[in-house]
């Protein structure tokens, strides 16, 4: 069996998140399954296309005889392209080809894929990926299993990842699902509403391999805090254990309305928690189900810098609710608060979620060129604005917070803050600020002015769209 190769491939999607640029991790699912699939004696190697920043050659597709393509909805087509450039040169070498997708658009829309690839996983793949290489399953289209016991997954092998070294961001998975059900979010269509998350020794196992160490380990669990007792177990752990690696994690603003487990999470080594603020609006939180409000946000940032932990704002514009006023006070809610540093997606209808659903019943879907489909292209029509009027709306709150005069005024508060601190130290312990919020800052104004270039033909396609309507 060791002569089976397989290569497990994750595609690029487009230059188009900023922070990709100081974040950039693998999805833990080809990761998982790989190991899985070496540990039965496949011949495995992970591509990454987005770590590696090159797309795979045609030397490394010719020899697989296996091509597994992990996608989500905005990298789909380009996963297309490589699966027919697989077959194609296969072909030309007289060998046989298969190809098999999985991820969170072949689980959505397996029917639409049907051309594309031998076999389509919808679903959890880890109870089953081994029958399906062997070849003991060969259904064109394959369901799943939710794994009920996360424990049973292995310590994901990250040797496995071609250009891999870990140094910038690892990332670590504790749980899946989510108990809240957002209109926009496909995570509970995945995953399912119920929540299922590995037990703290397992947590512990895994993290204690990378307790020390450059860079910062992520929890990418989509709430890593749904479970005060159960996290309040890991925290603990990771005190008494030593462990001295900073570390970020994405949380709800409710996790603040414990500040003793947030000042917990501090000296456990948290740096940065990234928070799903959605809007200010308080019509649109409603309109999304996010089951939070404005004051939540404006208590949850005092706690957090209270706490000395790093907030990453992540906003959503474009929810039925909203107008154009809303970029501007958005915009100045961001820098009154003084959130650390603030991601802004327009409202992206993606395959699976009721919120897909709803507009395509109601025609406003603008087409389905799903490498647009990442949060940072409208893709539909607003309701209190045109599709280009939002599209620009994004843009100048990208501006207005990734600007020069706003990295200036950052760097002279956070030397303040740095003075005072170095006062206080003579006599307590004290946690200096960072001034990664302010070179993150200057850096992103140079890539939200990049973004426009490269984007200019979409933004004259909206433009000329919504002059047309």
């Amino acid at each position: 069996m060791s002569s089976v190769k397989v290569i497990f491939v994750e595609p690029t999607g487009a230059r188009s998140n900023i922070f990709a640029r100081f974040m950039s991790i693998p999805l833990l699912g080809p990761v998982y399954l790989s190991t899985i699939a070496k540990q039965a004696g496949f011949d495995v190697s992970i591509i990454n296309e987005n770590i590696l920043r090159r797309k795979i050659t045609t030397s490394e597709l010719v020899s697989a005889d296996i091509l597994c393509l992990s996608c989500i909805t905005a990298t789909i087509d380009r996963g297309k392209k490589i699966a027919y450039t697989y077959r194609a040169l296969r072909a030309a070498k007289g060998k046989k080809s298969r190809v098999i997708v999985g991820g969170i658009h072949a689980s959505m829309m397996p029917k639409d894929l049907s051309e594309s690839f031998d076999q389509i996983i919808v679903g959890e793949a880890e109870n089953i990926i081994v029958d399906i290489l062997k070849g003991r399953i060969t259904d064109h289209i394959v369901y799943g299993t939710k794994l009920d016991n996360l424990d049973t997954l292995p310590l994901p092998d990250y040797s496995l990842l071609q250009g891999w070294k870990g140094k910038g961001v690892v990332p670590v998975m504790t749980s899946r699902g989510c108990p809240y059900d957002c209109n926009f979010c496909s995570v509970t269509k995945m995953f399912g509403k119920g929540y299922r998350a590995q037990s703290p020794s397992r947590v512990l196992q895994e993290t204690a391999r990378f307790k020390q160490g450059r860079g910062f380990v992520f929890f990418v669990d989509d709430n890593f805090a749904v479970n005060f007792d159960r996290t309040n177990e890991i925290l603990d752990g990771m005190v008494s254990t030593g462990f001295k690696r900073p570390w970020s994690a994405q949380v709800r603003t409710d996790v603040t309305h414990k500040p003793e487990f947030v000042a917990k999470m501090r000296k456990a080594g948290c740096k940065i928690v990234y928070v799903g603020f959605e809007s200010i609006n308080t019509e649109s939180l409603l309109d999304m189900h996010k089951k939070q409000t404005v004051d939540d946000i404006r208590r949850s940032m005092e706690v957090f810098h209270k706490n000395n932990i790093m907030v990453h704002g992540m906003f959503i514009l474009g929810n039925d609710p909203d107008t154009k006023e809303l970029f501007k006070t958005t915009s100045r809610f961001c820098k009154e608060a003084n959130i650390d540093w603030v991601q802004y997606s327009v409202l992206t209808p993606l395959p699976g979620t009721d919120l897909y659903a709803r507009l395509k019943d109601e025609g406003r879907l603008l087409h389905k060129q799903w490498s647009y489909y990442d949060g940072l292209h409208v893709v539909f029509s607003p309701k209190n604005m045109t599709a280009h009027e939002l599209q620009k709306g994004m843009i100048e709150c990208f501006s207005d917070f990734y600007s020069y005069a706003n990295a200036i005024n950052n760097a002279l508060n956070a030397g303040y803050n740095v003075t005072a601190s170095a006062v206080k130290a003579l006599y307590q312990k004290v946690h200096f600020p960072s001034l990664y919020p302010t070179f993150v800052k200057f850096a992103g104004n140079g890539i939200v002015k990049q973004w426009v270039r490269e984007n200019a033909p979409y933004l004259s396609y909206l433009s000329k769209s919504s002059a047309r309507a």
